[in-house]
């Protein structure tokens, strides 16, 4: 007699593992895990019932973590922590059971978000074993689905895609493609996350491919609300930092001035986070007007924004979309810069798209030198520093600006830094010059004093930590030889130069002079008209120089200059920021 030892041997082998395997008796029928699997591998599994389910249109779903193509297919609520929703399909030709999940995750190395989520199957009659339950194992770029008995599901396709980014919290998705045949039979019931759903209810792909809509993105407004699918239609650019040390900490960047606020988008890079970019690691970002006006602020790494009142942001994964109000823009005249602090922008030329009172040029024709500052809102100014992009203050040490219609100069200085603050005017009175053509062989060494409302002189006057209030000085300079009494009376030594009023206040120090160029040309035994560029340097708040090079033109065209006639020590008490109107 001839054996079949080949035959012999399977049979023995799949009796030992009939016997070694869990059973289960229902209504006469035998089941274990092993005869489960084994019908799913034959192919045995009846799907016929489930060509009674709703068709949906569309392409099987192709497991790539873009779930664009699950739109159709309805969401399932979630009350698992971490897990926003989840969706589930069966493919056009019945073969396939589609699973998808999304939620969020704490930080890039947080995959726990697959092994905490098993699906659970139940089956209408009673079946147990390792098609019972689904369960997902992952990490960066690999994932497995698992069986109840945690062995891989023959067959199946997993990816995962976590968007966190280091320790930001982001989005991630897990998408599977399961074998019918994995299943024990065609009538049972998922249960994911808290939501039950009978698999007569789910949805079948029709096999039809659905077009995408390719036509460009629409702006439509930018809502701050962590989804960033609005900033599709908004131009980015391509950038980085400018610090060798993490060049890589940034991508993307993109800004919109939209009615009554300016929206700006930053996508940090693979090296690191918007939050340390810089050149000082510090994450310290300007919004810079046409003025020369700026707008500082920082980027956090807990995901805030310092520095600016009002603003609204999200930091979701490696992106982040911020709101600033306009109210809290300095002056400008059409368009705004930004970038990082202190470094060349990224964007420029950023109009408000819906318009505003900056459609027109804001020139001024009537500047004053009164103390009242408001006429100076929108001249172009620079600014003064000492702090560098490595500031620890959410805002610049000061800014100036200087002006010559040729025969007079007017110029204008602020400061908010609380380090000049505590100077108390002595920032604008002490360690000033003026110089001419860019030459230190013409130069200006003011020296300010007082004058009492009868005339009289006081060449030693207290010029800082004043007082709140605002105070009016008289400009002669270092070489005058301070013998005459009454400014009335002079002597050829002792030439009065200008005047310069200084307000000093609890938030805001602020001053604007002017100074008669015929008289300095004398000094400087020139004629006025050789001044074709003039210079201002205030040491006590930078080593910056403020320029203006001559007489004014093109937007400055038609400018006036008048020069209020005051006298006195204290000249105006009014309000801090009060303007010129």
């Amino acid at each position: 007699m001839k054996h079949n030892y080949k035959r012999i041997t399977a049979l023995a082998g799949m009796t030992a593992l009939l016997v070694s395997m869990p059973v289960s008796v229902y209504a006469g029928q035998v089941k274990n895990a092993y005869t489960d699997n084994l019908s799913g591998v034959l192919g045995s599994i009846d799907t016929s019932s489930l060509k009674q389910n709703v068709i949906v249109k569309g392409s099987d779903i192709v497991i790539d973590s873009d779930i664009d193509d699950w739109d159709d297919i309805t969401e399932r609520k979630s009350d698992a922590a971490g897990v926003k929703s989840w969706k589930v399909a069966v493919s056009s030709d019945y073969s396939r059971l589609y699973f998808m999940y999304q939620g969020t995750v704490q930080t890039e190395w947080d995959y726990s978000y697959m092994g905490n989520n098993p699906v659970s199957i139940t089956y209408t009659d009673g079946t147990t074993g390792m098609a019972e339950k689904i369960q997902f194992t992952g990490w960066k770029d690999s994932a497995q689905a698992k069986n109840a008995w945690y062995g891989d599901i023959a067959d199946s396709e997993t990816v995962t895609a976590n968007k966190a980014h280091g320790n930001t919290a982001g989005p991630y998705v897990v998408e599977s493609s399961i074998p019918m045949d994995f299943f024990s039979n065609s009538d049972f019931k998922i249960t994911f996350a808290g939501t039950t759903v009978d698999i007569k209810d789910i949805e079948v792909l029709d096999g039809n491919k659905v077009d995408k809509d390719e036509t460009e993105a629409v702006y439509n407004g930018i809502v701050i609300d962590g989804e960033f699918k609005d900033w599709d239609a908004v131009k980015k650019y391509d950038v980085s930092c400018p610090n060798e040390a993490h060049r890589g900490c940034l991508s993307e960047t993109a800004m919109m001035f939209d009615g009554d606020y300016v929206y700006v988008y930053v996508k940090d890079g693979a090296d690191g986070s918007a939050s340390g970019a810089g050149t000082h690691s510090n994450g310290r970002y300007s919004i810079t007007t046409d003025l020369g006006n700026e707008l500082v602020f920082q980027l956090d790494s807990k995901g805030y924004v310092n520095g600016v009142d009002g603003v609204d942001c999200r930091h979701v994964g490696d992106e982040w979309e911020i709101a600033i109000p306009k109210s809290a823009l300095p002056a400008y005249n059409k368009t705004l810069s930004f970038g990082l602090y202190q470094a060349e922008p990224f964007i420029t030329g950023m109009s408000n798209i819906k318009g505003d009172d900056s459609d027109e040029d804001k020139t001024i024709y009537d500047i004053k030198y009164d103390g009242l500052y408001g006429d100076w809102d929108y001249y172009p100014h620079t600014r003064i520093d000492y702090a560098t992009a490595g500031t620890q203050q959410d805002r610049v040490d000061a800014s100036g600006a200087l002006f010559s219609d040729g025969s007079t100069v007017l110029g204008h200085v602020y400061s908010t830094m609380p380090e000049h603050l505590n100077e108390a005017g002595g920032e604008f009175t002490q360690a000033v010059t003026f110089k001419f053509n860019d030459s230190y062989n013409q130069v200006l060494y003011p020296r300010f004093v007082t004058v009492d409302e009868q005339g009289n002189i006081n060449w030693n006057a207290k010029l800082g930590g004043l007082s709140e209030g605002t105070y009016e000085f008289y400009m002669f300079d270092t070489s005058a030889w301070g013998t005459s009494k009454n400014i009335n009376e002079l002597n050829d030594a002792d030439i009065c130069y200008g005047k310069m009023t200084v307000t000093v206040g609890s938030n805001r120090d602020e001053c604007e002079f002017y100074f008669d160029l015929e008289k300095v040309a004398q000094k400087l035994g020139c004629d006025a008209s050789d001044f074709k560029q003039i210079s201002a340097q205030f040491g006590r708040l930078g080593q910056q120089w403020i320029n203006t090079a001559g007489a004014s033109s093109g937007a400055w065209f038609g400018l006036f200059i008048c020069i209020a006639a005051t006298c006195g020590v204290v000249v105006h008490q009014k309000k801090k920021g009060s303007k010129q109107v």
